[in-house]
C-alpha cells in the first residue's frame, strides 16, 4: 500500500537479471495492491493476507500490537483477501467477517495470544466458513487460544478492550448492492471527480 519505489527499482536493476539467469522463462509483472490479476490471486487459494506496516520493524514499547483483519472480496471469490485494518471497534461491520489477534505477553513469535474469528450477523455463510479456515491455518498455534464468535457473543474482557472499548459500528452494507460510476478527470487543469448517472 505505502511501499516506496526504491524496492521496485532495486529489483529491476539488480535482482531481475540474476533471476533471469537462473530461470529462462521468467515473467516479471508489476502490480499494485488490490489490482492483482486473477492469475496471481489463484496462487493463494483465497488465503492472501495483507499486513500493514514495514518488515523487520520492532513494535513500539516492545509489545506486539493488537491486529484486526477484515475479509474482503471484490468481484469474485478468487479475489478474496484478508486485509489488516486499524484495530478499532468502529471498523467492524455486521456484513463482514474479521480476525482479531490479541497478544497476551512477550514480543516473539511464540508469545501467547487470543485470536477471535468474528462473524457478522449479516455476513454470508461462505465468508464465515472461510474466516474460520484462515484463522485455523494462519493464526492458530499451541500458544494461541482460537475462538470463533458470532456477533453479539463477544466477551468484554479481551475482545472489546483490545478494540478500544465498545463503540457503534455499521450494521449493514447495503451500499455494496448499488453500483455507481465515477469519472476522474484532469482535462481542465485541476483534478475533478463526477458521478456518471445511468
Amino acid at each position: 500500500r505505502r511501499a516506496p519505489n526504491m524496492g521496485w527499482l532495486t529489483f529491476t536493476f539488480g535482482l531481475e537479471r540474476k533471476f533471469k539467469q537462473l530461470c529462462k522463462r521468467l515473467e516479471v509483472v508489476r502490480t499494485h495492491q488490490q489490482q492483482e490479476s486473477l492469475k496471481f490471486m489463484a496462487h493463494f487459494h483465497r488465503r492472501f493476507i495483507i499486513r500493514d506496516g514495514k518488515r523487520n520493524t520492532k513494535p513500539e514499547g516492545g509489545e506486539q500490537p493488537v491486529e484486526l483483519f477484515e475479509l474482503r472480496s471484490n468481484g469474485s471469490a478468487l479475489c478474496t483477501r484478508l486485509i489488516q485494518v486499524k484495530a478499532d471497534a468502529t471498523q467492524l461491520n455486521s456484513a463482514f467477517c474479521y480476525i482479531l489477534n490479541v497478544p497476551l505477553e512477550g514480543s516473539n513469535d511464540t508469545s501467547s495470544a487470543i485470536v477471535y474469528a468474528w462473524i457478522g450477523s449479516n455476513s454470508d455463510p461462505d465468508s464465515a466458513r472461510l474466516i474460520e479456515q484462515i484463522a485455523e491455518e494462519k493464526f492458530n498455534s499451541p500458544w494461541v487460544s482460537l475462538q470463533v464468535l458470532t456477533e453479539g457473543s463477544e466477551p468484554d474482557n479481551f475482545f472489546w478492550v483490545a478494540l478500544g472499548g465498545r463503540k457503534p459500528y455499521d450494521s449493514d452494507a447495503t451500499y455494496l448492492n448499488h453500483t455507481r460510476l465515477f469519472r476522474c478527470s484532469n482535462e481542465k487543469g485541476y483534478f475533478t471527480v463526477s458521478e456518471k448517472c445511468t
